[in-house]
């Protein structure tokens, strides 16, 4: 079978560590169905990974263009605001192995997001529309782009109050962690939690690593409101899920893609991420996978 694998950032060259990450990210995929057996191209703006064929490009239009190739199937990851749009171009020709465009556009944004996720009664941090009284004392709260990428934009803060753009959630203490797991729509096939490495020395959180897996007794807690979460967006093929789990495992964040913890998954995982992405569309999901060991890595030290 014939694959694209179309990574953003690495394909246009956006330099700095969301690139360095992105290419981590492309080679773990590439090299994993290259393993599976198929044959895997992917666009670049020069670097070369060890296996798979470059398809090489020089601006956004090649690479847009490049998802109408003659691909079997395609896997795209790219800025959660830039999905929709460019998975609509995929599915114009391949069988699409990740979210639906609708799927991707609910999951972008976080506003329309947090309230299905509430809806569906999944435990989630809470949309503030106001300032809590002042007789409930200072409150904090956690600001953050109403469509954006990981930690990027948001700050924590004891003012509830938001841009255009931005939303309000309430900010709750606890050990920040993603889930990562595969869904077909009918089957949902848990990978690994991982322990997320953050920096708080800032106005905001910054992300700088994970630990994957991470071990917790509470696995059960937060496989459930994953599963519950996926099913209520409608997600398909990977995904990872953002949570802070404190009192509850609160959902903070939705990725409709690869996640960076793939990199830690390809290490522990006896299976092939690759092949258990294919299965998902094309059927066959396990009902478990079999992890060893522990993969630790920093954003800091990427090299590709």
């Amino acid at each position: 079978m014939k694959i694209l694998v179309a990574e953003y950032a690495s394909a246009l060259g956006l330099g700095g560590t969301v690139e360095l990450e992105g290419r981590a990210m492309l080679a773990a995929l590439v090299k994993s169905f290259a393993r599976s057996g198929h044959d895997v191209v992917y666009p670049t703006s020069g670097p070369k990974l060890a296996e798979g064929r470059p398809v090489f490009i020089r601006k956004e239009g090649d690479f847009e263009a490049h998802l109408e190739g003659d691909a079997d199937a395609g896997l795209l990851i790219a800025p959660d605001g830039m999905q929709p749009h460019l998975l609509q171009i995929l599915e114009r020709s391949t069988v699409n192995l990740g979210a639906s465009p609708a799927a991707a556009a609910l999951a972008a944004d976080k506003l329309l997001c947090t309230k299905a996720l509430a809806q569906a009664g999944v435990p989630v941090a809470e949309i503030v529309e106001k300032p809590d009284p002042v007789e409930k004392g200072c409150q904090r709260y956690v600001v953050k782009p109403r469509t954006g990428c990981g930690s990027d934009g948001v700050r924590i803060t004891s003012y509830a109050r938001a841009g255009p753009e931005e939303i309000v959630t309430r900010y709750h203490e606890g050990l920040h962690l993603s889930a990562s797991f595969i869904s077909s729509g009918e089957g949902f096939l848990p990978l690994t939690i991982n322990r997320q490495i953050m920096d708080f020395s800032g106005e905001g959180p910054k992300y700088l690593g994970s630990q994957v897996p991470y071990r917790t007794p509470r696995a059960g807690e937060i496989w459930a409101a994953a599963k519950k979460a996926s099913e209520a967006l409608n997600l398909r093929g990977y995904a990872g899920i953002d949570f802070v789990l404190g009192e509850k495992p609160w959902v903070v964040d939705v990725n409709a893609r690869p996640t960076s913890s793939i990199m830690g998954i390809v290490r522990v995982m006896k299976e092939e991420i690759g092949d258990l992405i294919l299965r998902a569309s094309f059927g066959g999901l396990p009902e478990e996978v079999h992890i060893e060991g522990e993969y630790v890595f920093r954003k800091q030290d990427l090299k590709i």
